[in-house]
């Protein structure tokens, strides 16, 4: 995919066509409603404001990787079901050297191990939440 749904040319680094700064974006629980799993090929339908979100990521000048533990082919049809392919330049299980990660299940490190610790026992992700 290269932000407009397709591959990039065999052989060539996606880095040396596109120098934009790198957004990872978390499938489950960030793009998608992640409602828990449900085997590998359930997927539940995309987060409200999911498509504006990646939209407004590559008009203020990022390129956007969905990071994902998920086969990467199968997001990949995903992402054009719901018309979203066109915003995201790749889709890998790798992380890349990325200028930031947005993730459901992610405690930001500080440089403060003791408050890292402590919101690591505290941590649940949005959808853990009661309402």
């Amino acid at each position: 995919m290269d932000g407009t749904g397709g591959a990039p040319a065999s052989g060539m680094n996606l880095e040396e066509t596109d120098p934009r700064p790198i957004v990872c974006v978390d499938f489950n629980g960030v793009l998608d409603r992640y409602t828990g799993w449900q085997g590998p090929d359930h997927s539940d339908p995309p987060g409200a404001g999911a498509a504006e979100f990646l939209c407004a990521l590559n008009e203020n000048g990022f390129r956007v990787v969905v990071f994902t533990t998920r086969y990467a082919p199968r997001v990949e049809e995903w992402l054009a079901e719901h018309g979203l392919a066109k915003w995201v330049a790749e889709v890998t299980d790798r992380k890349p050297a990325a200028f930031v990660f947005v993730d459901d299940r992610a405690v930001c490190f500080r440089g403060d191990y003791g408050r890292t610790l402590e919101e690591v026992l505290r941590f649940r992700a949005h959808w853990e939440e009661e309402p």
